[in-house]
């Protein structure tokens, strides 16, 4: 695959004088400042304190108040009615009616209400501004796809923080959503070209020399001050090799990053959404290796998987 890309970049160059993407050193080679570009961005929905705030309580579920949780949404009109749709679409909405918010985060959980939280603020108002060149309800369909797998592959190891796998999960390709904002032309060419020759993102961005979105996700991360294994998720998802990555291979993050490039494959293999390409991750065994997962166990994870999604109505509806 390699040799295919350079063998395509040497046929297909993008002209990057004509792109906000890059910078050039003294020498005139290109080189991309990620805080530089992360600061930038004006476009991005920001995750604000009360999301963080929820983040935080739900990920020490077994400290958490209720009546904190509702503090916190109940100052925010948007997302107690995100809260009350995605309840009264739940799988449980036939047996209970979820007419305050009380009983819409009895219903769900603690855990069902962050992910709520996070999906509606993550997504902000990013539809409207880009649905007529990119794809984004197939795009976070993918995202939200990825962090409930994530989530459940985390269960099957018997992960007792697997919330917080949903959250990595999630925002992994947030970095494509800050190229979107960045230059939303030269990432629709990025996007054409993985399609056309059937190759990753991130593939498809080396070719076209524009920033990449592992990079400049963890960047965001930096400025939003997320946790340092949301960061590592976006930065590592693609680097199936524990060794290709910027941290230590017997570093607690590579738990996630390995589990989200998983959870990542099988929302491609499925056909769960659309992240602008189709192409799957070559060597998941070395991450299967990592995680102690045979082939039985994937089957088995694989049709879990299948039927949380289709238990995760109420999520897809926030798509609407």
């Amino acid at each position: 695959m390699q040799f295919k890309i350079l063998e395509i970049m040497t046929k297909e160059k993008t002209n990057p004088k004509n792109s906000t993407f890059t910078k050039f050193d003294n020498e005139g080679n290109i080189r991309h400042d990620y805080n530089s570009l992360a600061d930038s961005i004006t476009a991005l929905p920001v995750l604000s304190s009360s999301v963080i705030q929820l983040v935080s309580f739900t990920e020490k579920s077994n400290e958490t108040d209720i009546e904190d949780v509702l503090s916190i949404i109940n100052d925010d009109q948007s997302l107690t009615s995100h809260v009350l749709r995605v309840a009264n679409a739940s799988k449980y909405a036939k047996m209970v009616k979820s007419d305050t918010l009380t009983d819409a985060i009895q219903l769900l959980g603690l855990e069902k209400v962050r992910d709520v939280a996070l999906a509606s603020s993550f997504m902000g108002n990013l539809l409207d501004p880009y649905s007529k060149g990119f794809n984004w309800e197939a795009f976070w369909k993918h995202s939200i796809s990825v962090g409930i797998i994530s989530s459940l592959i985390a269960k099957f190891l018997g992960r007792e923080d697997f919330e917080k796998f949903y959250t990595a999960g999630l925002l992994h390709d947030m970095g494509k959503v800050g190229a979107f904002c960045i230059d939303e032309k030269n990432m629709l060419l990025v996007a054409k070209k993985a399609r056309e020759h059937k190759i990753s993102m991130i593939q498809a961005e080396l070719m076209t020399e524009a920033p990449r979105h592992d990079l400049l996700g963890h960047a965001i991360c930096k400025r939003w001050n997320l946790p340092e294994y949301i960061g590592q998720v976006c930065r590592n998802h693609h680097n199936i090799s524990r060794n290709q990555r910027n941290i230590s291979m017997t570093d607690s993050h590579n738990d996630f990053i390995d589990v989200v490039i998983l959870a990542n494959y099988l929302v491609h293999k499925i056909g769960l959404g659309y992240s602008g390409h189709n192409s799957t991750e070559n060597g998941i065994e070395e991450v299967l290796e990592y995680l102690e997962i045979n082939n039985q166990d994937l089957k088995k994870i694989e049709e879990l998987a299948k039927n949380e999604i289709k238990q995760s109505g109420g999520m897809m509806e926030l798509l609407g």
